[in-house]
């Protein structure tokens, strides 16, 4: 990917408060031809970076810009996905698709998906620089705080991703670091059970809130809500299996903006198997944490996701594996070493195997760190849980 460096022209119209540069995402000829118009002064400091279409958009681009113009192209899925993927991980960056051709659906689906304007390709500086003053203040943009986004998945079915998931919750509530109040997103559509997990039959499931369409606010979140009894909230998984095509992603992009709002930490969990929606929340999160044992077959599957994010652009250091299940015995089939010549990659952290009396605190609907607070699981558990303390975004 070419990266132009920033024109630095004038301030731009008097009387202008947005601080920051315009940040432009388009390709090398529709930069090339910007310059060449010499107009690009009236847009004040501009950065400009070459990407294809459906190119991804770097954060370090749009970290302290005051706008985002990005090139969409008509009938191409991944142009339209990357501008979901940037309002996921900025939704307070005012955006204005760029569009070569006047195409009716395609600015409908784009205003629907929260682009704050359209504009025509070739720029038309002029225009551009009057559709920039018009954008929301930055005070009005910056209002919304967004928590900081854990996504917890599995390499498999089984692995004990959602006990993981649960007791992390759980000690993250406890520990309160930085994390405060922490709420579990429970998408796993299709074999969900964080709730009862817990112990908890949930009310209200995250289908009523995905269909609630413009009807979503704070009072029907907090109304779909179940308590842990452990610290935090559940949105719990639907009771019935939920086809994953079903699921409309500009609707949970807005859930997902609401709970991040409302409370201080989420933790996502997300299907064994991905789709394009779930892929959207791995590049929006803060950290992915992938779940694996340490057997062929999840250290196998494990690397392939390793390997579908970084297809996708998460980057590599977002992403942390947890190997589960480990048995601390002087004689192991795999090792933990072996694990991490296995994935290219290092091994955060191992959370010891606890065999039956997990099985027997998960019969109760009851978490082992209940029965068993000073465990090797516990201890392991809570240094998952001090990595994840995130200091800002």
């Amino acid at each position: 990917m070419i990266t132009i460096e920033p024109h630095r022209g004038h301030q731009g119209a008097p009387g202008r408060e947005r601080q920051g540069e315009l940040v432009l995402v388009a390709r090398a000829e529709v930069i090339a031809a910007l310059e060449a118009s010499g107009e690009q002064d009236r847009l004040g400091p501009l950065a400009c970076h070459a990407a294809a279409p459906d190119g991804a958009v770097e954060d370090g681009w749009v970290e302290s810009a005051k706008a985002l113009v990005i090139e969409v192209e008509a009938g191409n899925a991944g142009s339209l996905e990357r501008i979901a993927q940037v309002r996921a991980r900025h939704p307070e960056l005012p955006v204005i698709a760029a569009l070569e051709a006047t195409d009716v659906k395609l600015a409908r689906a784009l205003l629907h998906q929260g682009v704050n304007d359209i504009a025509r390709l070739p720029i038309d500086c002029p225009e551009l620089a009057e559709q920039i003053d018009e954008l929301p203040a930055p005070a009005a943009a910056a209002a919304v705080r967004q928590a900081p986004l854990v996504l917890v998945t599995g390499s498999t079915g089984g692995c004990g991703t959602t006990t993981v998931l649960t007791h992390l919750a759980a000690n993250l509530s406890e520990q309160g670091k930085g994390a405060g109040r922490v709420c579990v997103l429970d998408l796993d559509l299709q074999g969900g059970e964080v709730a009862y997990y817990v112990g908890q039959i949930p009310r209200v499931t995250v289908s009523t809130l995905l269909e609630a369409g413009d009807r979503l606010d704070a009072e029907m979140l907090q109304s779909a809500l179940t308590d842990s009894h452990h610290g935090f909230a559940i949105v719990a998984a639907p009771a019935s299996i939920t086809a994953l095509d079903d699921v409309d992603q500009d609707r949970l992009l807005e859930l997902l903006a609401l709970v991040r709002s409302t409370f201080d930490m989420v933790l996502v969990d997300v299907p064994v198997d991905w789709s394009g929606w779930a892929l959207s929340l791995a590049l929006a999160a803060d950290r992915v944490v992938l779940v694996t044992e340490l057997s062929v077959a999840g250290l196998r599957q494990a690397k392939r996701r390793l390997d579908l994010f970084s297809s996708v652009g998460v980057k590599s250091d977002r992403v942390m594996v947890v190997a589960n299940r480990v048995e601390h015995h002087l004689f192991k089939a795999i090792g933990l070493d072996d694990a991490e010549e296995a994935l290219g990659c290092q091994v955060a952290v191992s959370i010891a195997d606890e065999g039956e009396h997990m099985v027997a605190a998960q019969n109760e609907g009851r978490l082992l760190t209940d029965l068993h607070k000073h465990s090797r699981f516990a201890s392991d558990i809570a240094s998952l849980a001090r990595s994840l303390v995130l200091e800002g975004r």
